[in-house]
């Protein structure tokens, strides 16, 4: 009886534990993103917040940029993509 508990309290534990990290890990990703970008609308290059970001837009990336959103390359010169932040590698 006692054993069973003591697993069950372990068992909770360390998911409290994974789920904190978890967590962490989240809010290192969303520190990483940037709160604005630029897009072409109406032929005009303009600067945006990214929830604002809309179906249709074109948007300017550069160097060290992160991807506010799901998108469609169009065109690249000399792209690298560092997925870090997706696998965990430090």
């Amino acid at each position: 009886g006692k054993a069973i508990f003591v697993i069950v309290v372990l068992n909770a534990g360390i998911a409290a534990w994974t789920e904190h990290k978890a967590g962490d890990a989240l809010e290192a990703l969303s520190k990483m993103t940037q709160a604005s970008i630029y897009v072409v609308r109406d032929g005009q290059e303009v600067k945006v917040d990214v929830p604002d970001v809309v179906r249709g837009d074109l948007v300017v990336l550069g160097t060290g940029d992160v991807v506010p959103a799901d998108m469609r390359l169009i065109e690249a010169d000399d792209v690298k993509v560092s997925e870090m932040a997706l696998t965990g590698e430090p």
